[in-house]
């Protein structure tokens, strides 16, 4: 580890790259094959979310984690902001209104659908603190190499908008990187990692649902569950 936090500002700038990458490669595919491309990621999303669920010991700990995060993300407005942030970020993109209004149709939700896809996972979380507790940057590679594919994939049917993604990864991964160097090691075991992961899962199983354009649900709102999960299990050991 070179310093504090370098494994999620290499994290963002991979992300930048691969996704202006995905930018020029999706610009030339027609918009049938875009909106294929676009519903296979639906549907691996959701496999990915169901596979994560299934981490849990108990499904009532990711639901009241779910529930519990979504009043408070929902109460200071999580999701809202992260749009309302889209769309100051489409405004400084594109200057003319005429590219405003032909070319950043899918700016906002390709904005908040990478975010939430970069953010919401267990790995955001233990990759920050592996890297500062262990000096272990490994798993931050990895997540790396999932991210640059990702944004790659999703810059190419979504747009430019992908892109500034990287911007709420480097804001939550290092709210989590300065949580490592507070708490340090003592705070996650593996019943929590376990809960973790599956109050993630449930949260990218809605983002899939979000892809498929079966229903929209406020998956921002949900991020404070990540924190609700661990949380219930450190109280379940004290009882």
């Amino acid at each position: 580890m070179f310093f504090p936090g370098f494994g999620t500002i290499l994290n963002a700038v991979i992300m930048v790259i691969t996704g202006s990458f995905g930018v020029f490669v999706g610009n030339k595919l027609p918009n049938r094959i875009r909106d294929i491309s676009l519903s296979g990621l639906g549907l691996i999303t959701i496999m990915v979310g169901v596979e994560s669920f299934l981490d849990t010991s108990n499904a009532v700990i990711p639901l009241i984690s779910i529930l519990i995060g979504g009043i408070i993300g929902s109460l200071i407005e999580i999701e809202k902001k992260l749009e309302s942030a889209g769309e100051w970020l489409k405004t400084k993109t594109y200057k003319n209104q005429n590219l405003k209004n032909n070319k950043s149709k899918n700016f906002v939700e390709g904005f908040v659908v990478a975010s939430l896809i970069a953010c919401v996972g267990p790995i955001s979380i233990l990759a920050p603190f592996k890297e500062i507790i262990s000096n272990d940057l490994n798993l931050m590679y990895i997540k790396t190499g999932l991210d640059a594919i990702m944004v790659f994939i999703y810059s190419g049917t979504m747009g430019i908008g992908v892109i500034f993604s990287a911007i709420s990864l480097l804001i939550v991964q290092g709210f989590f990187t300065l949580l490592a160097i507070i708490l340090g090691n003592s705070f996650l075991n593996e019943s929590m990692i376990n809960e973790l992961t599956s109050t993630g899962g449930l949260m990218i199983l809605s983002i899939g649902l979000r892809l498929l354009n079966i229903k929209k649900l406020p998956t921002a709102d949900m991020i404070p569950g990540l924190l609700i999960a661990p949380l219930i299990i450190k109280i379940q050991d004290f009882i």
